[in-house]
């Protein structure tokens, strides 16, 4: 299958960053590589604001790295963009020639509301979530976005971030608690000339940045979160005061630095980069903080993409559905079984709720998991519902909650074996004995029609589910004898009694 590849550069104040996206004509893509480097490229810039020429050699080496990376990976066309720092330095165009000459990059510097665009990009595609705020506290600035109904209503870029808080109020000398309460009043005063930002009160707080994501690692570490990945990590207004305490009652960086989740390159300005989070949770009376792992990077990528494959749209439609239907691409799924098992379960979930109770949350988990429980046949078919458990546990499905994820994840781990030895317990942060129980109903309904659809022909067409108090009666409407269909579904049929207290019956229907 004909690919293309493109990079995308994000040179920011405190770091630079690069990712490498593959797409593929059918319109699916992957990450293929990443990479972070440390340059703090705004450092000492005073205000003269002038790049200084430490740090300028350390992205020009940086750069000249990221560029063999992309030379090796043989990309097709790569995007390279500037934020803060050099938005605001008075030798910018100095900076941009030598950068141009030592490296061969044509960097693109962004406005601030070209910033927040991208961030807003970034998130409304990977994330399903309708009314909220978004900041992106970086180096040098940090965005705010309001976004109602999924659309950008209003963004601002404030002119202050992590490296220059920390550099303006923090400094070298003895660290004290005065210093963070000054940041807190500056950055209130910031607040208060954005006249928009009142209307966001007890909205969600979608985070982004190197400083958010290291308070949802501080929690991830105390309560021994059991997944990896932060995008859609949702941390309470408590958990988020913990965390935030904890880093400003350390009295200097090498204290900060033994808080689990704490990066030893980010212990300096980390104070800088946690206090404007907290005064825009406090403005906005909000009872959550929700993390995504994507922001101005994948802005980027998905506005290439869409103009490409989205016919003109900016946004993805269904966040979550776009999410699997990529998966099922870049894991070679057969893509008609798995639709097919998908119309049978919901068939039987849909005929059956005034047996199982459950609502469209628990539909929506048995939708995603039929169409992708055979993703384990990537790896291999012997006991491939244990590598499609440990495959979706570990795939970023952009709409899911970690709850969600993880639910659907043994669902598809139970789909050929009811006795999948994974203990929910060990996930019991995120779900609990109810849960479970579902889970093992919904598996129930996702093995019967996978089993329906043994030979992967789409032989049977309808089923209707004929309901008693002892007895529930499966009748299908086929093209071909689904004898092979019905002896296999049926070796469901004892944990079917034992989760729904009926015994199952599958017949054919005959005209």
């Amino acid at each position: 299958m004909n690919s293309k590849k493109v990079a995308i550069i994000d040179v920011g104040s405190n770091s630079i960053r690069i990712i490498i996206m593959k797409i593929y004509e059918n319109g699916s893509y992957k990450m293929i590589d990443q990479g972070k480097e440390m340059v703090r490229l705004s450092e000492n810039m005073g205000a003269d604001r002038t790049l200084k020429s430490e740090p300028i050699q350390r992205t020009i080496h940086t750069l000249n790295m990221f560029k063999s990376l992309i030379d090796s990976q043989q990309v097709d066309k790569t995007y390279v963009f500037a934020t803060a720092a050099v938005r605001n330095a008075s030798n910018s165009e100095e900076f941009l020639n030598k950068i141009k000459n030592e490296t061969g990059f044509d960097i693109k510097v962004i406005s601030g509301e070209d910033e927040a665009y991208y961030d807003y990009l970034g998130v409304i595609n990977t994330m399903s979530i309708n009314d909220f705020v978004i900041i992106d506290v970086g180096g040098g600035s940090t965005e705010l976005v309001w976004v109602r109904d999924r659309e950008l209503i209003e963004s601002v870029s404030i002119p202050y971030g992590a490296v220059s808080l920390s550099e303006m109020f923090i400094g070298k000398e003895k660290y004290s608690q005065e210093k963070p309460e000054k940041i807190y009043k500056f950055f209130m005063d910031q607040l208060k000339t954005v006249k928009w930002f009142k209307n966001t009160k007890k909205l969600p707080l979608v985070g982004l940045g190197g400083s958010v994501r290291t308070l949802a690692k501080i929690d991830r570490k105390r309560i021994g979160f059991p997944l990896e990945s932060l995008h859609n990590y949702q941390m309470t207004i408590k958990e988020v005061n913990n965390a935030y305490e904890e880093v400003i009652k350390a009295q200097d960086n090498e204290e900060r630095n033994k808080i689990p989740g704490v990066g030893k390159e980010r212990a300096d300005i980390i104070v800088g980069g946690l206090v404007p989070v907290k005064a825009v949770l406090n403005c906005m009376k909000t009872d959550r903080l929700i993390i995504s792992g994507n922001g101005l990077r994948e802005g980027v990528f998905y506005k290439h993409y869409l103009e490409e494959f989205g016919e003109d749209k900016t946004r993805i439609d269904d966040v979550l559905y776009h999410s699997v239907e990529n998966i099922l691409h870049n894991y070679e799924i057969n893509k008609e079984h798995a639709k097919h098992v998908e119309k049978l379960a919901l068939s039987i979930f849909d005929q059956t709720c005034d047996i199982h109770k459950m609502g469209k949350g628990e539909r929506k988990l048995l939708s995603v998991s039929a169409l992708l429980h055979d993703i384990g046949m990537y790896v291999d078919y012997y006991n491939h519902h244990r590598h499609s458990f440990y495959l979706l546990l570990n795939s970023r499905i952009n709409g899911l909650r970690n709850r969600e994820l993880v639910m659907c994840a043994i669902i598809v781990g139970m789909h050929r074996n009811m006795e999948f030895k994974t203990d929910w317990k060990d996930y019991g942060m995120l779900m609990n004995r109810l849960d479970y129980k579902k889970v093992c109903q919904l598996a129930v309904f996702l093995r019967i029609s996978e089993m329906l659809d043994r030979n992967e022909s789409g032989s049977v067409e309808k089923l209707f589910c004929i309901i008693t108090d002892k007895q529930i009666q499966i009748s299908l409407k086929a093209i071909n004898s689904p004898e092979l269909e019905i002896l296999a579904a049926m070796k469901s049929n004892v944990e079917f009694e034992k989760n729904f207290r009926r015994k199952l019956s599958i017949i054919q229907v005959v005209e």
